[in-house]
């Protein structure tokens, strides 16, 4: 049988369908080139924003209509919560964000016409990490590598712990094994991603195993391993421990992404994040006494409830204090049953503007980060060659994507180069 998977959102769904794909693969499967040619088609779903609702209802029909005969099996936030909605667009099989190791077993024996199936759990009531196995399977020169699953921090406007439940650490073992698959593999930089993977181990029942102890048995088993990246990370998440892993692990990226979410001390109150300003300031202080070239990135939602000008400009003022290497920046989406869906929106036009300023903000930012590496020496693991042009593109330790001349196809090996204006990417 042939199958397609195409995943929207986070990166933590394009983990799971590759974990998916790898599992069929072993059984004997073979990849389709398009939904067209495939028997069984999978999508793994978003409902991170109104605008990942839309999407995947998007997807689904589309899915549907190019491929009528095809067994489309539908997963992931969207479909926890919207399961009724996906069947009638198309969906033969429907799973939300549990489950998904129950798909394999189903799928030999469902034939398309049969009465649909549906795999959903409470998901405030799953317990344990989703295990996939193994993937050692990725379509990039850089693997993700999933750890856990799930987010109990409660923000005041995320759906995510509503849809994906408690944060859910998976197993050590595993997760060490499948990093020695990816070196074995030949790929040189592995990325840590979750759901809220800076929580990895605080739903063990022995605590002492957190995410420091996790990098460290990964890189001590690793050796070899050139680069390991961490997808997030909380401010409140970064302790002692993880001082230590930067100070110990060279193998450990200069490129740290930290959620800010907002710079005004009240916003930050209606959003109920766990930390204030001052805090994530000390934080970043500390990170950069040990690793001065860091590259720090972040997440800013703008126009959130009842925020001000005046909160709006405090955003802005903290990003400069703080000299973020680059902002990503979201508008408000309000999700229903979050607790900031109760509070006013503010005008859309009035968020655009603000959204805008960011943007701005971090090109700013970003160029002026990029200039302090002007003329030295960087070390490129290269994602892409064309063969056209001669170009190959690809990023430095420290994130920065660089794009350069060469004489041969050096995808997947690393380049050393002078990093410019010239080589510098977008």
């Amino acid at each position: 049988m042939k199958f397609y998977a195409y995943a929207l959102g986070c990166k933590v769904n394009s983990y799971e369908i590759n974990a998916i794909s790898s599992a069929l693969i072993a059984k004997g499967f073979e990849k389709a080139k398009s939904a067209k040619q495939a028997d069984v088609i999978f999508l793994n779903t978003c409902s991170v924003t109104a605008t990942g609702d839309q999407k995947s209802r998007q997807r689904i029909s589309r899915l549907h209509r190019e491929a009528p005969n095809a067994v489309l099996a539908v997963m992931g936030c969207y479909s926890q919560k919207h399961v009724d909605e996906a069947l009638s667009l198309g969906a033969d099989i429907v799973l939300g964000t549990s489950k998904r190791s129950k798909l394999i077993e189903i799928l030999p024996s469902f034939k398309k016409g049969n009465e649909p199936i549906v795999l959903i759990d409470d998901p405030l009531k799953v317990r344990g990490y989703d295990e996939l196995g193994v993937t050692a399977f990725s379509e990039a020169k850089r693997a993700y590598l999933k750890i856990q699953d799930g987010c109990s921090n409660k923000c005041a406007y995320c759906l995510i712990p509503l849809v994906r439940g408690a944060s859910r650490s998976r197993d050590a073992k595993e997760i060490i094994k499948e990093a020695e698959a990816l070196v074995s593999n030949g790929f040189h930089e592995i990325i840590l991603t979750g759901i809220s993977t800076g929580s990895y181990g605080l739903d063990f029942e022995d605590r002492s195993f957190r995410l420091p102890q996790l990098i460290s048995s990964i890189l001590d088993h690793n050796p070899t391993l050139d680069r390991l990246r961490i997808s997030s990370i909380e401010e409140s998440e970064i302790d002692d421990d993880f001082m230590d892993v930067l100070r110990k692990y060279p193998q450990v990226v200069d490129h740290l992404h930290i959620p800010l979410q907002s710079g005004s001390a009240e916003v930050l109150k209606r959003m109920k994040r766990r930390y204030n300003k001052k805090l994530f300031k000390e934080k970043i202080d500390r990170i950069r006494e040990i690793r001065p070239d860091i590259a720090i990135t972040t997440d800013v939602i703008c126009g959130f409830p009842l925020e001000t000008e005046e909160e709006h400009k405090e955003t802005m003022d903290f990003i400069r204090e703080i000299g973020f290497a680059e902002i990503h920046a979201f508008p408000y989406s309000s999700r229903p049953l979050t607790a900031s869906s109760d509070l006013k929106d503010i005008n859309p036009s009035i968020k655009k503007r603000r959204l805008h300023e960011l943007l701005d903000l971090s090109k700013e930012l970003r160029e002026a980060y990029k200039k302090n590496f002007y003329g030295k020496e960087m070390e490129v693991l290269v994602e892409t060659f064309d063969k056209e042009t001669g170009i190959c593109q690809g990023h430095t330790a420290n994130y920065l994507l660089a794009s350069f001349k060469s004489s041969e196809n050096l995808e997947g090996k690393f380049a050393k180069i002078i990093y410019s204006d010239s080589v510098a990417s977008d």
